[in-house]
Parts: structure tokens; sequence; C-alpha cells
């Protein structure tokens, strides 16, 4: 059973109902099969009411059961070694052309953002960058990529963006700069990086805010949170793509580029004319 929901329903044990308990001795039987059942065959198998399926979805934090189901399967795909999702993911590709299938893949998985992220929280995040002295990015293992990409731009636009390490000493001398009104942003896929928790603990006692660019569904397992941007990855056996946190990213950049005036334009001007000056004394 995947930690996160077994979490969940460990700390409502003295809320659930019968019908909470049938319901979670399916999904704990088998939760593989689970993870794939709509709203009515997961009742059914429960011989409980589908609205209850709704209820104790909402009971432990999430929107609908759509959005429960969303957070098994993702807990799913992290279970299964690397190998075994290229393996997945071959197999669906069957006979079909890479390119075209991986591309299909991609584009359903973005299909789906706007309808798990909103438009006002992207904005709300940009906000919050704008306003900040400076932006503190966090990104373990293929997030780190994207952690650093998102310093870059936002340093070539004009904003104070540093990279968090994971070592606790050069952590630490960083985590000193922070301040109130400062920005946490962190990448948290699938089973977060332990030191995560921890950072979000020292934005608040900063008074800085945390914002979580995450593929977990319930934002009550990211404690701290000011602003979670969650969206999943991938469909069910497919690898989990970065393409999501990337749109992600690249439309917070362009909401700033939106909202500050005219400061992000100027900044990248400016760098273009630097940039084509060094240019020139080296021809």
């Amino acid at each position: 059973m995947s930690s996160s929901i077994q979490l969940l329903l460990r700390e409502k044990h003295h809320h659930l109902t019968a019908a909470d308990r049938k319901l979670a001795e399916v999904l704990l039987a088998d939760p593989r099969q689970a993870a794939f059942l709509s709203t009515n065959e997961i009742a059914e198998r429960a011989e409980v009411h589908p609205t209850s399926a709704v209820r104790l979805a909402r009971k432990l934090g999430f929107e609908g059961y759509p959005a429960l189901r969303a957070a098994l399967q993702n807990d799913l795909f992290g279970e299964s070694a690397a190998a075994d999702r290229v393996r997945r993911r071959i197999a669906l590709l069957g006979k079909n052309e890479v390119l075209r299938a991986f591309v299909a893949s991609e584009m359903r998985a973005l299909e789906k953002l706007p309808g798990q992220v909103r438009d006002e929280d992207i904005a709300a995040a940009a906000r919050f960058i704008i306003r900040a002295r400076t932006t503190f990015i966090f990104g373990a293992g293929h997030s780190e990529t994207l952690a650093r990409l998102l310093q870059i731009r936002l340093q070539r636009g004009g904003y104070d963006a540093v990279i968090l390490p994971i070592e606790a000493r050069e952590a630490a001398a960083i985590l000193k700069r922070a301040r109130k009104g400062d920005v946490f942003l962190l990448f948290a896929f699938f089973a977060p990086h332990t030191r995560i928790a921890k950072f979000a603990a020292h934005a608040g006692a900063v008074g800085a805010h945390c914002v979580f660019v995450t593929d977990i569904m319930n934002p009550r397992l990211l404690p701290g949170a000011d602003l979670v941007l969650a969206a999943t990855r991938g469909e069910p056996g497919e690898a989990r793509s970065l393409t999501v946190p990337m749109a992600i990213c690249n439309t917070i950049m362009l909401q700033i580029s939106k909202l500050d005036d005219g400061h992000m334009i100027r900044n990248l001007e400016t760098l273009e004319t630097v940039r084509a000056a060094l240019e020139n004394t080296d021809s």
C-alpha cells in the first residue's frame, strides 16, 4: 500500500465510518488494482454507495475520489524501479512510432495541467517572487535540473535566486540569508527528499513564503506550504514526465514578466546589450 495513503488513513483512523473502513480494506487488499478503479467500481467492491468513496477522499484531504486515485497511481509509479518503468513504457508503445507515441503521451499529461493548477495560483507564485528579496530553490534528483534552470532564468531576469544544496552545512550558510517576504520554491516529486520539510519549516520560521511544485495531489502531505502547484506527470505505466513541472515554471516566468512593470524585460535587454559588447571585443 502506498505510504502516503497509509499515513492519511492512520491519521484519520478514529474518524472513519463503517463505510470508510470498508473502502480502506479494499484499498489495502490490492492497492495496485484499486489504483485504477473508478469511483463506482471501488464503491461496488466495498459494497458502499459511490458517495462514500467521495466522502472518504475528501476526509483524507483530496478534492474527490479521482484525486485520491491519482495519488495511489503516483505512489505506484514511485514503487517501480526505473527499469520496470522503461519496460512498461516500451510495452505501451507496441509497434507505434516512438516519437509520435512519446509526443502523444506528453500532450496527454499537459492537457490535464489547466484542470489541476489554477491561473490565479501561478500569478500568486509570481507575485511572491517579484516582492521577494531572494528566491531559494531546491530540487533533488531529476528535479535538480529544473531548479537550476529556474535559477538561471530568474537571475537573467533581474531576480536574486539561489539553489539550496542538500548538504546541511552548505545549506545552513545559505539559509541564514532568508528573511521575511522571501520565497522558498521547492520541487517535491513522489517521495520528497527529507530535507524539504526542514526547508519549509525554516521558511515558516523566518516569515518567508513556501511554494511547492509537486505531483503530490494532497496538500496535507506538504506541511508548511503557502501555495501548492500540484499536477500529475504521466499516465499509469508511463515514465513520469518533467514536461509538466517545466510548463509550470515557464508559466510562472511569463506571469512575472506580465506583472513586474517591465523589470524582467529591461534586465533581459541589458543582458543582451552586455553580451553583444563582450562578443564584439572577442572579434
